[in-house]
């Protein structure tokens, strides 16, 4: 979260689960305001960071979601 002047300007939320379980399709049907439905069984590409605009949240904060792959290939190898 961003302070200014003691007031949000943002809020950052990264969205993680295990493959398959709809955390595309849930951020999608955030961004276009409608309701939510269980996710197809092919694969949906990892959406880039998706902002969510103040007035779809009750503290009229914008937040920005970041989307997450469960695929093992999707990885990056962190080295030490």
């Amino acid at each position: 979260m961003a302070p200014h002047n003691g007031a949000l300007q943002v809020v950052r939320a990264c969205v993680v689960g295990d493959p398959g379980t709809g955390k595309t399709s849930l951020i999608s049907a955030a961004a276009r305001g409608s309701s939510w439905a269980a996710p197809s069984r092919s694969p949906v590409p990892v959406l880039p960071p998706t902002r969510l605009p103040p007035d779809h949240n009750s503290s009229g904060v914008p937040c920005v979601v970041t989307d997450t792959s469960s695929r093992a290939e999707d990885q990056q190898v962190r080295r030490p």
